[in-house]
This record gives C-alpha cells, sequence and structure tokens, in this order.
C-alpha cells in the first residue's frame, strides 16, 4: 500500500511577517521610523501580559504568536541596510529564509563540543535543557558534517524553544 500523500508544508514566516510588513513595499517607503514603529506595535501584539489599549477599532487577534527574540531579530536585520538586502536575497532562494537563520538565535549559550555527553552506542552527543528535558539538545555526526565549515551548529531543544550553539573544529 503507498505511503500517504504528505501534507503540503507551510510557508515559514519571514521577518516581514513578524513585524507586519511589506515585503515588496520599495526601500524609500520602507524607512527606520516605519521599522521602529512596526517593531514596536508588534511587541505590544504579541507580549503576553500587554494589549493595545486605544480609542481605533480593536487589532485583529494575531493568528500566530512570535516570540521576543523573533520580533527583535527581525528589528535588527531589516533596521539595518546590509543586513537587509542579505536577508531579502535570501529570501528569493528556493528554501528561502526562516526565523532559526543562525544570525537569529539572542542569548544562546555556547558550549564546545567536549562539554556535551557522547553516547557511544548511539553515536550522538546530548545536553540536558533548563527545561528538564535530559536530553533536550541532541547533535549527531551528520549535524557536525553539515556545518563543518563553520565550525558552529546551533541546536535546538527537542522539549522547548530554546537552542545552543555547540563548537567544534575537524581534525584530519
Amino acid at each position: 500500500m503507498p505511503d500517504p500523500p504528505t501534507p503540503r508544508e507551510e510557508r515559514q514566516p519571514t521577518h516581514y511577517d513578524v513585524l507586519q510588513l511589506d515585503r515588496h513595499a520599495d526601500w524609500s517607503r520602507l524607512t527606520l521610523d516605519n521599522i521602529k514603529a512596526a517593531y514596536r506595535r508588534a511587541l505590544l501584539i504579541h507580549h503576553p501580559d500587554k494589549t493595545i489599549i486605544s480609542s481605533r477599532p480593536a487589532q485583529p487577534t494575531p493568528t500566530c504568536t512570535y516570540s521576543i527574540d523573533d520580533i527583535a531579530v527581525a528589528y535588527e536585520v531589516l533596521s539595518d541596510p546590509a543586513k537587509r538586502r542579505a536577508y531579502d536575497a535570501t529570501l528569493d532562494t528556493p528554501n528561502g529564509s526562516v526565523l532559526t537563520e543562525k544570525s537569529a538565535h539572542i542569548g544562546v549559550e555556547a558550549f564546545d563540543l567536549e562539554d556535551l555527553n557522547y553516547d557511544e552506542t548511539e553515536s550522538i552527543w546530548s545536553k540536558s535543557c533548563r527545561c528538564g528535558d535530559e536530553h533536550g539538545y541532541i547533535l549527531t555526526e551528520s549535524d557536525l558534517e553539515r556545518e563543518s565549515q563553520h565550525g558552529e551548529v546551533y541546536v535546538g531543544c527537542r522539549g522547548c524553544s530554546l537552542f545552543i550553539k555547540v563548537l567544534f573544529g575537524l581534525q584530519e
């Protein structure tokens, strides 16, 4: 019996989506002031303890909630013209860009590969996470090979949304 078709993968949100900005607006219309205003608005909309109170009609409830880190990264990238050009170029690639791009992790702890526990039977490295998952961060040899040119790899916890950066060097 053939496998059922896999559901179509949803498009990952862009930094423009996070700040509710038009990606295709011309650069003269998307000024630093506009980006800053969108950043502040996004912080209010997505902050769990804040609500927008105004005389204007109620803001629509967002269908997706972004973290403060997502919003800060979107602002950092879109407010810097050089970073924005580079980011726009990545959006035109087949895979696009996602919020978890390597430069998008704020406040990430860095560890040497030697700091992680190595399991010889499964050939994986692991580290416990603050969320309580004993093996929250898992790293494989293929992860290291894929990022061998960079000498670092970002690993997400499988139990929460935290990331760590693992530094390593390849020996020949």
